[in-house]
């Protein structure tokens, strides 16, 4: 039988609410590599011994025996992690069985000795266990990094369509650890135990999805991850709550910003009055709008708190704090002068929608001579694939190499819309809002966002955490919404008046 490492097992459940340090998976194997140095020639099935200990932890709490058990055991490390998992839990009172996947003729030395304990405590191989209380995907680990072939597609959707619990081992089979994109399906977890440290694909975009209650188990290994440099970390509601400065009672509207929104242009006005809408109700002393003169009687109606014209944008350009421009602009003459115009002031400015589209339409020349650090940027996939000239697909495979990358091509902030937001600032710092919520699945969102985004600017928040802020006042507005009705969607401008609780909140 395998040691007894559980005196010194460790088994944390992860709270999205506090901040989560993430790590590439790469950075994972090389601190995994270096632990296996340092413990010596057995090093690599020691930590498989950690990893099979944490494993019989959780299951302990969460199904204890005599639940019965079906392994899925891939044919790497992941796979070597549930035949010694399977070992201990037979001999801890579990009924348990393994299904191997993969050619295990070609498994690795720590892999290969824990298929020979679990072969030595009698873990029965099956191919279907249809009386299991639980399965367990040992499939694939943290480095997969191609489409899964038809038959693990078929496995996969079967495990899926079990209706039965299950525990995934690091990671849920098919999920790319970086970027949380299933490839293209992923294992439906109900619970993951995470091993070393957190990966960023557990917490974006499809994984958000599949991880189920999230579990991290460092094996020990805490010293060894203190030399590796995390890809980013998580924001959260308690770090954000203190970064909106107080009012003084002897304040006035001059105290906390003038926005300046430009866009609307003809039968795009709707974009531009949401923008200016959220700015009022996010606390902005003055809200401007310029946009065509069809728009001025639909902004006053809609929110009568915003000064609109249609003429001399100059003398608006000139009295504005912050400008939010992009939403519903145009690719026309009328928005591109628009861009010139607001480019040459040089002040603090939120661009979005074709403010973006203006600017991925330069010469990278051109570009190169707008970079600056006092502007916010804030694509969704697509723009942000124009802008670094590639498909909105090559974005999603790796948001956090395409935010930096942006960050470093146009300088300031950059926002990276989607379900898992990033935010990379000017030092190149990347965060993460490990969360999401399919509320905002509608057109106008981003508008609501840009305006948001833009009021805080205007009451001195940095540019940094105006986004981080932004975007988590953003979110809750919409799950707080959502909760309160029996489907999930939303339209934008239902958030608008909710951004005035959440402030108070």
């Amino acid at each position: 039988m395998p040691t007894d490492t559980s005196s010194t097992t460790q088994l944390y459940p992860v709270d999205i609410r506090t901040s989560q340090v993430l790590y590439k998976a790469q950075s994972i194997v090389k601190a995994e590599q270096q632990a296996i140095t340092e413990l010596g020639s057995n090093g690599g099935y020691v930590l498989m011994q950690r990893a099979a200990a944490a494993l019989l932890k959780l299951l302990q709490q969460q199904w204890p025996a005599p639940c019965s058990i079906l392994v899925y055991a891939g044919s790497g490390n992941n796979g070597g992690d549930g035949y010694l998992l399977a070992a201990m839990a037979r001999a801890s009172g579990y009924d348990i069985r393994l299904s191997q996947h993969g050619d295990h003729s070609a498994l690795g030395p720590a892999a290969k000795q824990a298929a020979a304990a679990a072969a030595k405590a009698g873990v029965p191989l099956v191919e279907e266990f249809a009386e299991a209380q639980l399965l367990i995907d040992a499939l694939f680990g943290t480095g997969l990094n191609r489409p899964l072939d038809k038959p693990t597609i078929a496995l996969i959707n079967q495990i899926n369509h079990s209706d039965k619990p299950v525990l995934a081992v690091d990671i849920p089979s098919g999920l790319k650890a970086n970027s949380g994109v299933a490839m293209p399906v992923a294992v439906n977890a109900s619970a993951t135990l995470s091993f070393i440290g957190l990966k960023p694909g557990l917490l974006m975009q499809d994984g958000l999805d599949h991880c189920g209650e999230l579990w991290l188990s460092p094996l020990q290994l805490n010293a060894v991850l203190e030399s590796i440099k995390p890809v980013c970390h998580s924001i959260t509601a308690k770090a954000l709550q203190n970064l909106l400065p107080g009012r003084a009672a002897n304040s006035h509207k001059g105290h906390f910003g003038r926005v300046l929104v430009i866009g609307g242009d003809h039968g795009f006005g709707g974009a531009a009055i949401m923008t200016a809408q959220a700015a009022v109700n996010c606390g902005a002393g003055m809200v401007s709008l310029y946009s065509r003169s069809e728009h001025v009687g639909a902004m006053l109606t809609r929110q009568p708190e915003v000064m609109v014209s249609s003429t001399d944008c100059a003398r608006l350009l000139q009295g504005a704090d912050v400008i939010a421009i992009g939403p519903g602009l145009g690719r026309q003459s009328w928005g591109q002068a628009l861009m010139a115009q607001a480019l040459a002031t040089n002040k603090p400015m939120l661009l979005d929608a074709d403010a973006l589209n203006y600017i991925a339409g330069l010469t990278e020349k051109e570009q190169a001579a707008l970079k600056r650090q006092n502007w916010v940027l804030t694509p969704h996939p697509g723009e942000a694939a124009r802008l670094l000239n590639c498909s909105s697909q090559q974005i999603q495979q790796d948001r956090l190499a395409a935010v930096s990358q942006l960050q470093q091509r146009f300088g300031g902030v950059v926002l990276l819309k989607g379900a898992g937001t990033l935010i990379c600032d000017q030092s190149g710092e990347v965060t993460l809002l490990a969360a999401a919520s399919p509320a905002l699945a509608s057109g106008g969102m981003g508008d609501v966002l840009s305006g948001i985004i833009a009021a805080l600017l205007a009451q001195g928040l940095n540019g940094a955490d105006a986004c981080q802020l932004g975007a988590w006042l953003h979110l809750n507005a919409a799950a707080s919404l959502a909760r309160q009705q029996p489907r999930p969607w939303l339209v934008a401008t239902d958030l608008i008046p909710q951004l005035k609780l959440q402030l108070i909140n």
